[in-house]
């Protein structure tokens, strides 16, 4: 299993944002700790004192994944973090809480 810590200073707010843009159910996510599950083996675990950083992870589809970014109700006061590349395959982010996060278009479960 492949755990992944997230530096988020508002927990519950990046929590949201990742799910919102992986365009993932309720059901991945978990309160307590901050937890979002990718997958069966996949997870992100949300926390004050991780260490602000960049992440990799694959996406079935950019398109899907820069509409969710770009229609995302906004929320008054809360970072909306910001596409700071994009090219075939590939979407690079900056998340509310300035991790870098690049998406890969995943073919047959490998990135592209």
């Amino acid at each position: 299993m492949t755990i992944r810590s997230i530096f988020a200073p508002d927990l519950l707010a990046s929590l949201r944002w990742y799910a919102d843009i992986l365009g993932l159910p309720v059901e991945a996510m978990q309160a307590d700790p901050p937890t979002l599950r990718l997958s069966d083996t996949d997870s992100l675990v949300f926390s004050e004192q991780a260490c602000l950083g960049a992440h990799l992870l694959p996406v079935a589809s950019i398109a899907a994944v820069r509409q969710r970014f770009e229609h995302r109700p906004l929320v008054p006061g809360e970072n909306q973090g910001r596409i700071v590349a994009s090219g075939p395959g590939h979407i690079s982010l900056i998340d509310p809480a300035n991790n870098d996060l690049t998406l890969l278009e995943t073919t047959c479960g490998e990135p592209s």
